[in-house]
Order: structure tokens, then sequence, then C-alpha cells
């Protein structure tokens, strides 16, 4: 599991500054799209590649993806609705954007990030998580892989180690938040699950807060936001039929993990 995860790691790292040079070659402004959204998605395809067939996978015990949608959209709504709570406190701080100051209609915006998201998730919790989920308890594997998505926000670094740190703490309860409504379904609808999760999030923060920076209170109300959406679904990730009688699944073999194909400013965005 460990060679599978860190391979997984260091073709994202390799994937990451390609894409970006393919970013600034193309001219593609990142408020639309950031390329380096999909390095994820490559590491998820080159591991997938070298290891199919022995890649072990819990066992899907949840059907559907009615239910968990709507909740992912619900706790979206939840961090946005505690950021605007947050905001309060600074009412001419953070700013709707103006349509006519973006680069590109609103809704190409919203489904190219959409698109990103996805590109994310793909490879966090649709291959990190499950694989972190057959040797460890549910809870932690959301919070490592939580922990792997926020360092992997390398930009971020660049506005300090305490921002970057409190970032982190903002990726892990989005991660947690996340593992509470994909846990024990399948590949596929893991991914579109967290997907609309994350997606909502960045679109709230584009949004409501177009201006949002790389300052301490920014970062610290995302962290503040996330952190308690994820806490508040902590309980639902420790019940027993989450976890099994070991704490942690079974793992199996998943004939249906197959590897995909192919606001803010862009680093403020998860």
């Amino acid at each position: 599991m460990t060679t599978v995860v860190v391979a997984f790691l260091a073709v994202s790292a390799a994937a990451s500054p390609v894409l970006a040079l393919v970013q600034g070659a193309t001219g593609l402004d990142p408020t639309i799209l950031v390329l380096a959204q999909f390095s994820t998605a490559v590491g998820a395809l080159v591991a997938y590649a070298v290891w199919r067939g022995r890649l072990p996978y819990p066992r899907t015990t949840r059907r559907g993806v009615v239910a968990p949608l709507c909740a992912a959209a619900g706790l979206a709504l939840m961090v946005t609705l505690v950021l605007w709570l947050l905001a309060i406190a600074e009412p001419h701080r953070w700013q709707s954007p103006h349509t006519s100051m973006l680069p590109a209609p609103l809704a190409l915006i919203l489904f190219a990030q959409f698109l990103g998201a996805a590109g994310e998730e793909v490879g966090w919790r649709g291959f990190v998580q499950p694989i972190l989920e057959t040797r460890m308890a549910t809870l932690s594997a959301a919070a490592i892989t939580g922990l792997l998505f926020g360092l992997g926000h390398f930009p971020v670094a660049g506005a300090g180690l305490a921002v970057y740190s409190v970032f982190v703490v903002s990726a892990i309860g989005l991660s947690v938040a996340a593992a509470a409504v994909t846990t024990g379904r399948p590949w596929w609808a893991r991914v579109l699950v967290s997907t609309v999760l994350h997606w909502g999030v960045n679109i709230g923060i584009l949004v409501g807060f177009s201006n949002a920076d790389e300052s301490m209170l920014w970062m610290a109300n995302t962290a503040i936001a996330m952190g308690l959406v994820g806490a508040a679904c902590v309980p639902f990730l420790l019940r027993p039929n989450r976890r099994g009688s070991s704490g942690s699944p079974a793992p199996a073999r998943d004939p249906g993990f197959h590897a995909p194909g192919p606001g803010p400013r862009a680093d403020q965005r998860l």
C-alpha cells in the first residue's frame, strides 16, 4: 500500500509543473481552470496501470447516489454559510464578483471548475482514500488523505508556513466531510459525490468571496468553516456500519475500480 501511494504522489508531483507549463503556453486563465488540478488524475492513472488487478479496494456496502449528492450539496452550503457568518465581522472586505470582470461567461467557469474538482477527486477520494481504508479506520484514512491533499497545494506555501498550515487544516476538514458521504460506495460514486462537495465549496467562495486572498484572516475563516463541518461529520464515520468489526473495512478486489479517462485566485481554491 505504501509503495502505491508513494508512487501516486511522485507521479502527481511530476505532472503538476508539466501541466503548469502547458497552462502558461496556452494562456488559459486560471480563474477558468487550473490544469495542475489534473495532476492527481495522472498519478492515479499511472498507478492503476502499474498495479492493475492487484489494488485492494474496500467492499462496497452502499448503493445509490441521490442521497449522498444531496448531502454533499448541503455540506458545501454549510461551509459557505459559516464563511458568510464569519464575514459579517468584515462586511466591507469580502465581495461578490462582477460578471463584467470575469474572463469568461460564468456558466463556462462553473463547468470548467467542476471538471477541475473532478480531476483532483479522481486521485484523492477515488484512489488514495479507498486504498488507505483497506489498512486503517475510515476516519484515519480521511484525515491522512486530507493532509496529503492540503500539502499538495504547494502555491499556498508562498504565503508563509503559518498560512499554509491553516490551509491544510481546511483540507483535512473537507476530506473528513467527503468521507462521510462517500465511504462504502463504488469508485465512480465516490468521485462524483466528492466532486459535487469540492466544487460546491469552490463555487461558494467564487460567488460570495471573489476577492479572497492569502491573508491569515481568510485562511483562518476557511479553516474554521471546513473544520466545523468536518467535525460535524465525524460521528457518521465512527458508526459501526461504516467501519466494520475490526475498525477498517475488509479489502476486496473491486472489478468496478477503473481509472478514469481523460473567482478567487486559483490558489485560494481547494
